[in-house]
């Protein structure tokens, strides 16, 4: 996928989360604390349970990152 900011390649990969930490990963079961390897670091002290997001592009160009969600499943309110 190309960056619709700045037209480089984006990386295709996750957004992560456990109850400390929220990250987009490479890998879908890398853990969320990024202390090694790629990944960024998006917040830390989230509270609740792990989630994961998938279809996530991460420009590193740029540092934006954007998230297709036509594929997950939608809940009534």
């Amino acid at each position: 996928m190309k960056c619709p900011y700045c037209n480089q390649d984006m990386q295709k990969g996750y957004i992560t989360s456990d109850a400390r930490f929220l990250a987009w990963r490479e890998e879908k079961h890398e853990s969320a604390n990024v202390k090694t390897g790629d990944g960024v670091q998006l917040a830390k002290k989230v509270f609740g349970g792990a989630a994961t997001v998938s279809d996530a592009y991460c420009c590193k160009a740029c540092r934006k990152i954007v998230i297709d969600y036509a594929k997950t499943e939608t809940y009534a309110v």
